[in-house]
């Protein structure tokens, strides 16, 4: 028997086969839980594993995801264990809290530089429901509000010192009516930008 002279990573690099390169070269940026609903915090999933129609137009528009790491998950730990009734906001709008959010920040931020650099354009970075304390989105015309999340001011302002200009937006399941508006504006985006 033998075998196929063709490896199915070929990347057409000299000694690894030439096959057409077929990346979308489209990318978002979204949180962590929007993949992985067990990153929520207790009583906050939406859903069993993951948000099934995040997942399906971006598959369906040939978007690639990039995983913002859950803040509370990365000060507090999965448990979230903080001072007895302190709230999660108040947990990250500490100088800890915040640091721990400028590093994620920073760190998405030259992942994405990165990625724009290798000529991919990230289309946008998709938060959470209205009262995440990290990763919440409320918007108006020249950026987030303070009610924002904690993670997604600080990832703004790495993306505005790093000049990348891309639309937030919360993905908002908490309520099935504002996650379908949230899926309408994205399917919008990706079909506007030369999608499927």
């Amino acid at each position: 028997m033998s075998l196929p002279t063709r490896s199915l990573w070929s990347t057409g690099h000299p000694g690894r086969g030439a096959t057409a390169d077929a990346r979308g070269r489209r990318i978002v940026a979204v949180i962590e839980c929007i993949l992985n609903q067990n990153a929520r915090d207790a009583g906050a999933a939406a859903s069993t594993a993951l948000n099934a129609g995040v997942l399906r137009l971006c598959e369906a528009h040939g978007v690639g995801l990039i995983q913002i790491p859950c803040p509370e998950i990365a000060l507090l730990g999965c448990a979230r264990h903080r001072c007895a009734g302190e709230s999660l906001r108040a947990a990250l709008d500490t100088p800890e809290g915040r640091a721990r959010c400028r590093a994620i920040a920073g760190a998405i931020g030259e992942q994405v530089a990165g990625y724009a650099a290798a000529g991919c354009r990230v289309m946008a970075v998709l938060g959470g429901n209205t009262r995440s304390p990290g990763c919440a989105v409320h918007a108006e015309d020249d950026g987030l509000l303070a009610s924002s999340g904690v993670l997604m001011r600080e990832l703004q302002r790495e993306f505005r010192a790093r000049n990348i200009d891309v639309p937030f937006r919360g993905i908002r399941d908490a309520d099935a009516a504002l996650e379908a508006e949230d899926l309408e504006w994205l399917r919008r985006l990706f079909a506007e930008d030369g999608g499927c």
